[in-house]
């Protein structure tokens, strides 16, 4: 199944990675680190399984292959959202109006990063050029591109998938927060801005005598995939993902018995 939607250049494709040289309550290794051993598959994917994203889906459950534009090349493409609210919006105001007839068939379906991660990864093992993007939230890479350019990084545009670290400025090191019953201390990443922002807040509240040493980074999902995916170093297990508040009011939401996840549809016959 396929429609032509012109997306633009703006097709979040694996965008610029602000990973490198990052460290907290020690170092976040592996980042650049071509000799670095993977985590255990299951547990990067774990880490991953917590976070929703959205995209559409035909009756049976398959992903709608769309053709776009980047730049001046055409290319099939497989889009996912992080916001609900944006994937439903796409449905609504772009595909009913340059594709009527596809988007009457076509619904918003949830499924886990692990699962978008899953599918791209199986992509690649194709002969197809498919390409599976992931579109940020634009307020959100608006309040990156704020953090970038106060940072001293004048000009330049936040490309990728944003995530809100707080952290301290000497040492680099990261603000921990307690989670489960022993109180063990993980690193918040977070896909809101806001959502540091609060937590930062409390922090000075209770520490003020650190508060002019904090200070929120912004880094990108898709380094923090590659960290995760190429470091067996503990500090990284120590990373936690934290979904938007949109995010968790969806799962508030949820029915008991959840739809099966969205599967790929098959890849367009190439042109003749």
């Amino acid at each position: 199944m396929k429609s032509f939607i012109r997306l633009g250049a703006t097709l979040g494709i694996a965008g610029t990675v602000f990973l490198t040289g990052l460290s907290g309550i020690g170092n976040l290794p592996g980042i650049g680190n071509q000799e670095a051993i993977a985590l255990p598959q299951d547990q990067m994917v774990k880490k991953l399984q917590e976070i929703p994203v959205f995209t559409l889906v035909d009756p049976k459950g398959g992903l709608p292959i769309l053709t776009g534009r980047n730049a001046s090349k055409t290319v099939p493409l497989v889009v996912f959202f992080i916001s609900k609210q944006d994937a439903q919006k796409f449905l609504d105001n772009r595909l009913r109006q340059d594709a009527p007839k596809l988007a009457s068939t076509l619904q918003v379906r949830p499924l886990s990063l692990a699962e978008y991660y899953q599918i791209v990864e199986e992509g690649k093992k194709k002969k197809d050029s498919v390409i599976y993007t992931l579109e940020p939230t634009q307020q959100q890479v608006e309040s990156a591109t704020t953090i970038l350019n106060q940072n001293g990084k004048k000009g330049q545009q936040f490309n990728g998938i944003p995530l809100f670290v707080p952290k301290f400025k000497k040492d680099n090191r990261y603000l921990t927060i307690p989670l489960g019953k022993g109180n063990e201390r993980y690193i918040p990443f977070y896909f809101e801005k806001e959502q540091a922002v609060a937590v930062l807040e409390e922090f000075k509240k209770a520490v003020p005598q650190e508060a002019a040493n904090t200070e929120i980074q912004v880094v990108d999902l898709y380094g923090v995939i590659n960290a995760l995916n190429t470091s067996n170093d503990p500090i990284i297990n120590k990373i936690v993902l934290y979904p938007s508040r949109e995010s968790i009011n969806f799962f508030r939401s949820l029915a008991p018995n959840q739809a099966p996840a969205a599967k790929p549809a098959a890849a367009p016959a190439p042109k003749k």
